[in-house]
């Protein structure tokens, strides 16, 4: 069933729209174009911001994306807007921008895994024979969110089998060496955001290190810039967060975590 409009009477009796603003032109307005022309300025100063992000066709393989901002954590990413952004032909791209702001055109598959890539959505976008066959806006992913599952704060827990590099795009996770059958090296990412926050679990016996690069964890088992922490018994963790100058501070831990010598 299609949705109804109000009676033809409180039609011609409505002066403006309240959560808008919009004001609608009075029966026997005139002169008529420029009250019409008040209306569209009302109107596109409501949509604005229905713009920001958006993805358009700028004919044969190509597209823009207009200004706009997000927030990535704690921090605000503004987007310049770009233009003459080429695509492959006969396929389906799944346009978005990652954490840094940089523009990616060359997903095809699916969108990435928001647990390990955050990004922002903006558009599945068809190509076909040399052209633009549609764009689907995809800004709406981000219009409703549920905090977590159920509606209650949940963590993704990544379970490390051999060694890694973390990425920022970790934080927040908890990182076990559940499955390890030896000692499992985990590397925090440098340079990274202030209050960048990330969990370790040890939940199998075997050693299970941290391991800051360049910087130091500022913890009571020492605070030797390069030196890397670790533990081996199940239950023991820690819980870190990114300071100002690049380096780590213990939040909580339980346990005994020992620095390398």
């Amino acid at each position: 069933m299609s949705e109804t409009y109000p009676s033809d009477n409180d039609l011609l009796n409505l002066l403006s729209e309240a959560e808008t603003g919009v004001e609608y032109i009075p029966t026997g307005t005139a002169p008529y174009y420029l009250h019409f022309r008040k209306l569209l300025h009302r109107l596109m100063l409501a949509c604005r911001r229905g713009n920001d992000l958006r993805v358009f066709d700028e004919g044969g393989l190509s597209i823009g994306i207009k200004a706009g901002k997000y927030w990535v954590g704690n921090t605000l990413v503004t987007y310049a807007g770009s233009s003459a952004n080429s695509l492959a032909d006969d396929t389906m791209v799944y346009i978005y921008l990652d954490a840094s702001g940089t523009l990616v055109t060359n997903e095809y598959t699916s969108w990435p895994d928001m647990s390990m890539v955050k990004h922002v959505r903006l558009a599945v976008v068809t190509t076909l024979n040399g052209d633009i066959a549609s764009i689907v806006d995809a800004r709406d992913h981000h219009s409703i969110a549920m905090p977590g599952g159920g509606g209650s704060a949940s963590l993704v827990i990544i379970n490390h089998t051999a060694d890694a590099t973390l990425t920022e795009d970790q934080a927040g996770m908890v990182h076990t060496n559940c499955g390890a059958t030896s000692m499992i090296t985990l590397t925090l990412p440098t340079s990274p955001f202030e209050g960048t926050v990330f969990r370790f679990a040890v939940q199998e016996v075997q050693s299970f290190v941290v391991d800051p690069g360049p910087a130091n964890i500022r913890d009571d088992s020492g605070q030797t810039p390069d030196k890397h922490i670790w533990a081996n018994a199940i239950g023991e963790c820690i819980m870190i967060v990114s300071d100002s100058n690049g380096d780590w501070i213990t939040l909580s831990k339980r346990g005994t975590w020992l620095q390398e010598p």
